[in-house]
């Protein structure tokens, strides 16, 4: 008991002490204002316009309606890019060796499937955009507008989407180091 009380009364004495310590006094201050980004509701409703705006006209990726606006690109300084994507219909399983996936659900709503191995993909020279493999024993997450799933890099992924139901989403990919 007394060891207790003791340990208590050093904490009162030493915590305004350490409280007053500037935990940020070492990090070096290099302003790079040309990275500040602010995406307000009007450039994000412009931006989901175009994107929806292409997939009408007929842009497709892989043969399937999925476009995308890369808002920030990576560089050797910021080991992370952030793209708008806008999805309807069908899109195909993706695993990436190096880049982890952070989805923000801007708009819609839908399926995201995580892990598992991919299926139906024939390996007999048939192009990307003629196939339509899935996911099996993926872990499934519902997600709608506001949801956030983080997905690590080597792990297969799909978003699924109800027919006629699009999903409009910040993608943001954070990049491993090489020989990670």
């Amino acid at each position: 008991m007394r060891l207790a009380a003791v340990s208590v009364l050093a904490f009162l004495v030493l915590a305004p002490g350490l409280s007053a310590q500037d935990i940020f006094g070492s990090v070096t201050v290099e302003p790079r204002p040309e990275e500040y980004i602010h995406w307000d509701a009007q450039s994000f409703a412009a931006t989901q316009a175009d994107l929806e705006e292409r997939i009408a006209e007929g842009y497709r990726t892989w043969g399937t309606r999925f476009v995308f606006e890369r808002v920030l690109d990576a560089t050797a300084d910021r080991p992370h890019n952030i793209s708008i994507v806008h999805r309807e219909g069908y899109t195909q399983p993706e695993i990436h060796e190096l880049k982890w996936d952070l989805y923000v659900i801007l708009d819609g709503s839908g399926t995201l499937l995580v892990g598992g191995e991919r299926t139906d993909w024939m390996s007999d020279g048939r192009p990307a955009d003629q196939q339509r493999p899935g996911l099996r024993g993926a872990q499934s997450f519902q997600v709608a507008k506001g949801d956030v799933v983080h997905v690590p890099a080597r792990v297969w992924h799909q978003v699924v989407l109800d027919e006629g139901q699009p999903m409009t989403y910040m993608l943001i990919n954070v990049m491993e180091p090489e020989g990670s």
